[in-house]
């Protein structure tokens, strides 16, 4: 597999720069699920009198020609190489090793084997052996809470946007909608193993029952089939709150909750009550 090759590279060509004292790899390869279709994502960190001058796009281009190097919408920097793999990559200074402990609960990999590609002084390992194991529990109140408002506010919101008539915008908002949505399908189907991103692999990791209902709110921006969609999502959200939300106890805001309803018009069965 390329991205392999290209992994086994640029672990050599760390090794070979002493500027660079450690490296760990994360996303798909270090959990074991990449594929040809995968990216490769690294944090690499540098020597600190080291790190302003350090060229990151030339060390890469050791690694693979570089066809771009940018910083992305979520402040990462991502490398598209000729050969046509997507690289995440994040250039820290070794003062800045103790971050890697901040990821836990969002990041993990089974064994420091599978993520540390360089550790010189062996501080790396000692702050990311909080992230070995497997995917974090998810749950709990706060979180649960947090879920249900954020997927409230984003209906109401989109549900605004639909009956301006900006459909466009309102298509857009519905996906951002969908990652709460889908946080509170996974956790009623016990399946949150790829929780950053709830789409991930939804096709296997929910039931045949549960994704078929999951394209039943999806729609393109055109105004029947977008109306369709939101009232799918809205009805299934209800009734996840019936059964994720309300055993923990918590009181979602019920106004907010019958504007979403009158705004859809009515297209959603209440489960609220």
């Amino acid at each position: 597999m390329l991205q392999k090759k290209m992994i086994e590279r640029f672990s050599g060509v760390l090794r070979k720069d002493e500027r660079i004292v450690a490296a760990l790899m994360f996303g798909s390869f270090a959990i074991g699920e990449g594929d040809v279709f995968s990216d490769i994502e690294f944090a690499v960190f540098i020597k600190d009198n080291s790190f302003k001058n350090f060229d990151q796009r030339s060390l890469l281009n050791v690694v693979s020609p570089v066809a771009a190097y940018f910083p992305d919408d979520f402040g990462h920097f991502t490398a598209l190489f000729e050969n046509g793999i997507r690289g995440e990559f994040h250039f820290l200074r070794e003062s800045a090793i103790p971050i890697i402990s901040t990821w836990q609960g969002h990041g993990w990999f089974p064994s420091l084997d599978a993520a540390v590609l360089l550790d010189r002084s062996g501080e790396l390992s000692q702050y990311a052996k909080v992230l070995v194991g497997g995917p974090p529990e998810r749950g709990g109140t706060t979180l649960v809470e947090g879920l249900a408002l954020n997927l409230i506010n984003l209906m109401l919101f989109g549900a605004n946007l639909l009956n301006r008539g900006e459909y466009a915008r309102a298509w857009a908002m519905l996906g951002k909608a969908h990652e709460n949505l889908l946080k509170l399908v996974r956790l009623y189907e016990g399946s949150t193993d790829h929780w950053p991103t709830p789409s991930r692999a939804l096709e296997k990791d929910l039931s045949a029952v549960a994704y078929d209902r999951y394209l039943a709110c999806t729609g393109s921006a055109e105004s029947t089939a977008l109306y369709t969609a939101y009232g799918e999502s809205w009805k299934w959200s209800l009734e996840l709150f019936q059964t994720v939300v309300r055993p923990l106890r918590i009181e979602l805001p019920r106004t907010a909750i019958e504007q979403v309803q009158r705004l859809l018009g009515g297209c959603a069965s209440s489960h609220n009550k």
